[in-house]
């Protein structure tokens, strides 16, 4: 399992045709890599939150094109994928009262699983996940 903190950010969008492959094209014009994504729609915007590796800065250039977005830390699971692995993730940082903010995340056809989470204490949430034993594979 790796565990590591990535850059979230939540970018709000028009509720229209085209508006993700406009957002998605400045990006892909910028070389920047999703490793993670997550929308929400409500009424006439949406909410779309991306996670990238934390080397990579986007502040500025969605501020440029025109974009409102809140940037995040936010903590990256990448392990095998076993039943419970929520669950789990869900009890480790619980036990310990630290809140789950915003959670997401896929599993491939071949069982590895990639979760993004934002929590109430970033530094704690890393430690505690790191030597919980959870992912051991």
């Amino acid at each position: 399992m790796a565990v590591s903190v990535v850059k979230q950010y939540s970018v709000f969008l028009t509720n229209e045709p085209g508006a993700l492959s406009q957002f998605a094209s400045l990006l892909a014009r910028e070389k920047i890599s999703i490793i993670a994504t997550a929308q929400g729609v409500r009424y006439d915007a949406s909410i779309l939150r991306l996670a990238v590796r934390y080397e990579d800065e986007l502040s500025h250039i969605l501020t440029q094109a025109g974009f409102t977005s809140i940037k995040t830390d936010a903590i990256c699971i990448e392990a095998a994928d076993h039943l419970g692995l929520v669950r789990d993730i869900g009890h480790v940082l619980g036990e310990q009262k630290i809140n789950i903010t915003s959670i997401y995340g896929a599993v491939t056809a071949d069982g590895k699983s990639r979760w993004i989470l934002t929590v109430t204490d970033l530094t704690k949430a890393l430690n505690l996940l790191e030597s919980s034993g959870l992912f051991q594979e």
